[in-house]
């Protein structure tokens, strides 16, 4: 098992113990683009070229909340099928 299927498992199996800098490198690797809050903001926004969703994951916290990691985990399961079917 690869570092990024384990961290992927890892995620999966613990939503609410997910920190920013794992979630973000799983979009990140999947090919989702970073857009950099301004003015301010802890947010940031992830998108996909295949994906008509887009992710924000916030900041800033020690932990993402739950409903960010599911989100990005669902987008990332939404891709894996669009590359299974196409």
């Amino acid at each position: 098992m690869t570092k990024k299927a384990k961290l992927l498992e890892r995620v999966r199996n613990s939503p609410k113990d997910a920190k920013f800098s794992e979630v973000q490198k799983l979009l990140k690797d999947a090919g989702f683009k970073e857009r950099q809050p301004k003015g301010g903001s802890s947010h940031y926004i992830y998108c996909h070229e295949l994906l008509d969703r887009i992710v924000t994951l916030a900041k800033g916290t020690k932990r993402l909340p739950e409903y960010q990691v599911k989100d990005a985990l669902r987008a990332l399961q939404r891709l894996e099928g669009r590359y299974e079917k196409g």
